[in-house]
């Protein structure tokens, strides 16, 4: 029995490792929502592009698309087709989207009949290298703001952190942009539906 044990505790202390390794490039996040605010109220929303501030370029869009899809997956909101929302942020010369005046949000919640809208920009994209392993970093802030008012109602900031030492060591710190997308918007997402 005792041979058996000492067999089987490398195995658990590895699994043990491994799994704290894959902690180690997990995500950090900061999540605020408004206490006052009825959520039950909104129905429909407009994502609106989100901004790239970062040097990775078309980031921007295709962090929009998957937070759109993955956002529609859970079935919460109605959500405006992409094409309207840009057909009225070139009709209205809207560029800075993170800028929009509470005159501007309201008139878009009103001509998209939405009852929020939702920003979002990456401040970072880039890969980290660490020997031959590679592994995307990615940050990114989310926010919906009420129409009516004009005021945030939910907003998070959601980090990817670089593989720990553990993960570098173990070979399983590598992490796609692909991967990093989805890991930072789907914790963005739990934070406002759960």
């Amino acid at each position: 029995m005792k041979t058996r044990l000492r067999f089987l505790f490398p195995r658990g202390l590895i699994l043990f490792v491994a799994l704290l390794a894959g902690g180690c490039a997990a995500t950090k996040s900061t999540v605020f929502i408004n206490p006052e605010f009825s959520f039950g109220g909104v129905e429909r929303v407009a994502i609106v592009p989100f901004e790239n501030l970062s040097s990775d370029q078309g980031v921007g869009d295709y962090v929009t698309r998957v937070f759109l899809t993955d956002l529609l997956a859970t079935k919460a909101f109605d959500i405006v087709e992409p094409g309207e929302v840009s057909h009225y942020l070139a009709a209205k010369g809207i560029t800075k989207t993170g800028e929009a005046t509470v005159a501007q949000i309201k008139d878009m919640g009103q001509t998209l009949n939405v009852q929020a809208l939702i920003f979002g920009s990456i401040g970072e994209s880039t890969q980290y290298r660490s020997g031959t392993q590679a592994s995307h970093i990615l940050s990114l802030s989310v926010r919906m703001v009420s129409v009516e008012t004009g005021s945030t109602v939910w907003s998070t900031a959601v980090n990817t952190k670089a593989p720990g030492f553990f993960a570098r060591m173990l070979g399983v710190g590598d992490r796609t942009r692909s991967d990093a997308v989805r890991v930072t918007v789907k914790k963005a997402i739990d934070s406002l539906v759960k």
